[in-house]
């Protein structure tokens, strides 16, 4: 995600602040964490992580932003970034982990392939109701949902590197 993404808050960092708690459903208001919806919104350091998306167990995608304050409003300017768990195994553990998954991987396949021959009987069966799947929100799209919808902020600019 090299995109730069710029969005502006109409006030004042009091006013987003009470933004943010009239959105949230959070019911620990002395920590640092908003949850709206599908979204998160943190604060760490002197930093605001807005999460976007969730990409596996522990990681997911982070829009990032500098902000700057001007008269009459705040200015976000950032990236989206994954943030994943860090991976500190040791060798031996690595192939204790493989080799234990490629048994399972082993003792699974006639499930899986049970079950990639019902999801084709399935897609079958939908071409011929002829029924559409709903389009999938990309990351960006969860973007621009969060910071426009919710926050009520509006795009400026966007660059790419």
């Amino acid at each position: 995600m090299s995109q730069e993404y710029v969005f502006e808050f109409y006030g004042t960092k009091e006013d987003f602040l009470s933004c943010l708690d009239r959105l949230s459903n959070n019911y620990y208001q002395s920590s640092k964490i908003y949850y709206i919806n599908n979204y998160i919104v943190k604060f760490v350091d002197n930093e605001i992580h807005f999460g976007v998306e969730r990409a596996g167990h522990s990681g997911g995608f982070w829009f990032i932003p500098r902000i700057t304050e001007l008269n009459d409003r705040m200015e976000f300017r950032g990236k989206i970034k994954y943030i994943g768990p860090s991976c500190n195994q040791y060798t031996k553990e690595k192939v204790i982990n493989k080799i234990v998954v490629f048994f399972v991987s082993i003792l699974l396949l006639p499930f899986v392939l049970f079950i990639m021959l019902f999801t084709f009987i399935k897609g079958i069966m939908e071409r011929l109701k002829k029924q559409h799947k709903p389009k999938l929100k990309t990351t960006e799209d969860r973007l621009f949902d969060l910071m426009e919808n919710y926050m009520g902020m509006r795009q400026v600019l966007s660059k790419t590197d």
